[in-house]
């Protein structure tokens, strides 16, 4: 093996790492199981925050003062798909699974990823 052929592969592998380290990842992203929806609050910037019943796992440690709430942020392509759906399960009175980002972009609040209507 010539030392160029080393090189490239630990330059391979450390790229490799540190993609991984700097990609995304799920695990660290909140989820809560079936759960109701509770006081909605709707936001200036068009977002809105909402309260679960159950409990919160995975929470960022930006989210971690209110461990059972999630935001809708405001602003973004999904934002009126979010909280249309958010409130058709809210006003019928039907459960939802959600999954965080891992991020809190406002409000002290984990952004919601996506959810879906559980019931």
């Amino acid at each position: 093996m010539t030392w160029h052929k080393v090189a490239r592969e630990r330059l391979v592998a450390c790229l490799a790492m540190a993609l991984l380290a700097i990609a995304p990842s799920a695990t660290l992203a909140g989820e809560a199981s079936a759960a109701t929806i509770s006081l909605v609050h709707f936001m200036s910037d068009g977002g809105a925050i909402f309260y679960i019943s159950s409990t919160h796992t995975n929470v960022p440690a930006c989210a971690s003062s209110n461990p059972n709430r999630f935001l809708i942020a405001g602003g973004t392509p999904g934002t009126k798909s979010q909280i249309a759906g958010l409130l058709s399960a809210y006003l019928q009175g039907k459960q939802i699974v959600v999954t965080g980002t891992g991020t809190c972009p406002g409000w002290g609040s984990e952004s919601v990823d996506y959810f879906y209507i559980a019931t």
